[in-house]
């Protein structure tokens, strides 16, 4: 799991993410046959709780919440080589990515569909 837009926020977080994304995967695809690696990822924006969480001896620096569940889900839902974004991210990104396809999902925890987008991963590298 990573995490952009803390502990320093940037407008552009959104972007950034999908970005770094698309780099993974067009980088573990390569390996993905020699290895026997199955990698996809799954990005949400919004809000967080961000801060370390842990007892008295033991502390970890991480995010919580709605947000961090739904790209877990979406990244499960993905297939090897493919990226899935909420839809809150995809406004951010769109106009790099104006092809991606639109899907809706039955995510766990989620009473109703989600609206994600679907990000091929070795063909969206030419798009960043």
């Amino acid at each position: 799991m990573a995490f952009f837009g803390a502990p320093i926020h940037r407008e552009d977080h959104p972007r950034r993410a999908v970005e770094t994304a698309v780099e993974i995967v067009r980088e573990i695809m390569i390996l993905a046959d020699q290895l026997g690696l199955r990698v996809g990822a799954g990005i949400s924006t919004g809000e967080a709780f961000v801060g370390n969480v842990g007892g008295s001896e033991v502390t970890d620096y991480t995010v919580l919440g709605d947000t961090v569940n739904v790209a877990a889900r979406l990244q499960g839902e993905a297939a090897a080589g493919e990226i899935l974004i909420s839809d809150e991210t995809y406004t951010s990104v769109r106009s790099v990515f104006p092809n991606a396809a639109r899907r809706e999902l039955l995510l766990k925890g989620k009473s109703e569909p989600v609206i994600a987008w679907q990000i091929a991963g070795p063909s969206a590298t030419t798009h960043p």
